[in-house]
């Protein structure tokens, strides 16, 4: 384990020099209202493993060099919530990142591969996940934490290796380095409050000024609570629980309980105190809407037909459909046609899709079903 900053300056200088590194994170989901950084794996391109013990730093701005680097390749698996760990420790801005799960989805493998399934399908080896949801606050690691936390690097060479190749080729390098390239904006890594990620959901976008206040309240005492008694966050409430306390504005035990299975017998009370008081809430004093233009329900149908031709380029692409275009990203195009912001309307996705989807909605485009197949035809003036 690197504990020390001399060992980590060491472990920097090797990676300044190599020209592609692999990288990971273990976490704690207790000690902050999302994660606490426990362990940072770092996998050299000559096949060194080195574990970082997140945990005896106060920060890892050492790191900062490396992340930032456009001259290194970072290789990740479902790289996001990693990266925002590794950029709250280090105060970086990660620069030249390869996600290979963005790679599986681009390139037509199943996008629900976990890493342990692109290990075996890809390097024929099988890995085991059991020590995911292990105790990363121990010191020292177990054999199996350790072991476990090396091979969670130890392929992610090998399997960009292959996608690079693959990509090239189906004739996807452009489009791979346009995905890799959205993770040097360093909006990626602002992070929304837990309070404001709950209010961002469509389920909140009708709510009343007391609802969203029981979601802030809720979203504390969930915070301490876990805190308190180092219960993970899910183990009390799933958000989802929480939106529906908001929504029914459960203020009784019985409700409570109704609303949400998850929540430990013991802690209803609790939560049913916190939601009386925060529906007596002042409006002046309640959370702001997050979003204030929500969808509007009589262009649902614009969005079911839009979402049936990203289905059909699906089939022909052979590519995951939410990364060609997620319902946000529908609904924006729907609301705002010339917001040139949204990915459907510049690189892949314009060629692939956002050009018809864009003259669909201009009326200068129909959708037929010929043959059991959606086609797109010119509409002639």
């Amino acid at each position: 384990m690197i504990d020390t900053p001399r060992a980590l300056s060491q472990l920097c200088s090797q990676m300044e020099n190599d020209s592609c590194i692999a990288l990971d994170t273990e976490y704690i989901a207790i000690k902050q209202p999302e994660f606490t950084l426990a362990v940072v794996q770092v996998g050299l391109s000559t096949g060194e493993v080195y574990l970082i013990d997140a945990l005896a730093f106060d920060d890892l701005s050492a790191l900062n060099s490396v992340l930032e680097s456009q001259n290194i390749v970072k290789v990740l698996h479902d790289a996001p919530a990693d990266l925002v760990l590794l950029s709250r420790a280090s105060g970086a801005t990660p620069k030249n990142i390869f996600d290979t799960r963005i790679a599986a989805r681009l390139l037509g493998i199943d996008s629900r591969h976990s890493l342990s399934a692109l290990v075996a399908h890809i390097c024929k080896v099988k890995i085991s996940k059991k020590q995911q949801q292990s105790n990363w606050r121990r010191r020292p690691l177990s054999a199996a934490q350790i072991r476990y936390a090396e091979r969670d690097v130890l392929y992610l060479h090998q399997i960009r290796k292959v996608f690079l190749s693959r990509a090239h080729k189906k004739g996807r390098t452009a489009w791979l380095e346009e995905e890799m390239s959205r993770f040097d904006d360093p909006h990626h890594y602002l992070e929304p409050s837990p309070i404001e990620r709950i209010l961002r959901s469509p389920e909140a976008y009708s709510f009343k000024p007391q609802q969203r206040a029981v979601v802030a309240a809720v979203v504390n005492w969930r915070f301490h609570t876990s805190l308190k008694t180092k219960t993970p966050l899910k183990k009390l409430l799933v958000n989802k629980e929480i939106l529906r306390l908001a929504k029914r504005r459960s203020k009784t035990p019985g409700a409570v309980q109704n609303a949400c299975s998850s929540l430990p017998h013991r802690y209803v009370p609790q939560v049913t105190k916190v939601v009386a008081k925060a529906l007596n809430t002042p409006t002046p004093a309640c959370p702001k809407p997050v979003i204030t233009h929500p969808f509007p329900n009589k262009k649902q149908p614009h969005l079911r037909l839009l979402q049936a031709v990203v289905t059909r380029r699906t089939f022909e692409y052979k590519i995951d459909a939410e990364l060609i275009a997620t319902s946000a990203t529908l609904q924006q195009l729907i609301q705002y046609p010339e917001e040139k912001a949204n990915p459907l309307l510049s690189g892949w996705r314009w060629e692939v899709v956002g050009k018809d989807l864009l003259r669909i909605l201009r009326g200068e485009s129909s959708v037929e079903i010929i043959d059991d197949v959606i086609k797109i035809r010119s509409v002639r003036a």
